[in-house]
This record gives structure tokens, sequence and C-alpha cells, in this order.
């Protein structure tokens, strides 16, 4: 397996391309925002502590991690590492398709429409499994304390932002009650749809 220094190296060249998408999309269609900025610093803050944890903790706490000499792990980091870009392409085309109506917290925009387009023709919400993957990537890459508490993070505050989105969304915006009927929340339907 893959550890110490190379590792965090890795982490942090990961957590680094996702700020800079991050970003760069917050930046680019901020500026069409009806509602103001749609990034709020205490989160921004909180993910930023959590990416430090994940990336220094194979230099200063290795033992919090598991590692294994036997080819198995490094197949498992090859899984993690392609989880990882597949999260941040999931992550680009969604954010692409949604545009300006991305926001850290739950609103509805003056101007809000359903995105039914690219990946939100699958699920309601690919960022959110975007994210999932990526810290699901991030916990094979590094089977850690640290990383295994991000993805349990993930997996509660994103479930929890969903339901509060969809409600505020079923209640003040047209369509989107036909929208949660017709398309699944996080991971797209196998097989025929109707």
């Amino acid at each position: 397996m893959i550890q110490d220094y190379l590792l965090s190296i890795i982490l942090f060249v990961i957590i680094l391309v996702f700020y800079v998408i991050d970003f760069y999309f917050m930046l680019h269609y901020d500026r069409q925002r009806q509602s103001g900025k749609g990034w709020s610093w205490d989160y921004t803050l909180l993910t930023i502590l959590m990416g430090l944890a994940i990336v220094l903790q194979p230099i200063l706490f290795p033992r919090l991690g598991w590692t294994t000499s036997h080819k198995a792990g490094l197949a498992l980091q090859g899984i993690g590492l392609f989880t990882v870009a597949a999260s941040l392409g999931l992550h680009v085309w969604a954010r692409q398709h949604l545009q300006k109506f991305y926001a850290e917290r739950v609103e509805v925009q003056p101007d809000h429409q359903v995105v039914q387009t690219g990946p939100y023709a699958y699920v309601r919400h690919p960022v959110i499994s975007s994210f999932f993957g990526l810290a699901a990537g991030l916990l094979l890459l590094n089977p850690a304390l640290t990383t295994i508490l991000a993805l349990i993070y993930a997996i509660w505050d994103f479930t929890r932002a969903a339901r509060q989105e969809e409600e505020l969304l079923k209640e003040n915006l047209a369509g989107y009650a036909d929208y949660m009927q017709r398309v699944p929340r996080f991971l797209p339907r196998l097989g025929k749809t109707k």
C-alpha cells in the first residue's frame, strides 16, 4: 500500500483539485445569482479542517490508519483512486448543469427552476452523490479513522440537507414534486424506467 508522505501528497492533490473545481464554479456562477453568494465561510472552514486532518493523518498519526503489504491493499487504493476520479467527474458534470442554483445552504432563488438535464435526469442530487463518492474513495485510498469519520459525516450531513432541500423545493418550486416522483434521490435506477 502507498503510505506516509506519498499518501499524504496524493490526498493533498485530490483535495486541492476538488477545491479548485469548487471555487471555480462558485466564482463563475455566483455573479449570476439573484440571492447573494452560494457559499458560506463556516462550511468552507469546516471542510478545510477536515481536509487537513485527512491529509496530515498518514504522516502525523499513521496508527489511526490500516495498512497491509498484501497486493490487495494496493488494489483497494486503486479502486479508491478510480472512485475519486469518477466522483470529481460527476461533480463537474452536475455543477455545469446546476450553474447558479448551487448553494451550500438550502434556498430557493427568485428565478429558480427545476434542473432536469445532465446527471439531474438520473438522480435528484448528483452533487451530493459526488460528495459520497469522494468520501468513499478517500476511505479506500486511506483506510483510517479520519476518512471513516469523513464518510459518516458526509452521509449524515448531506442526507439531512437533501431532505431539507426537497421539502423547500417541493413547497416552493412548480414541478419539483413531480420530479421527485420520477427521479431517485442519490443513485440512478437500474433497468427500464417509466
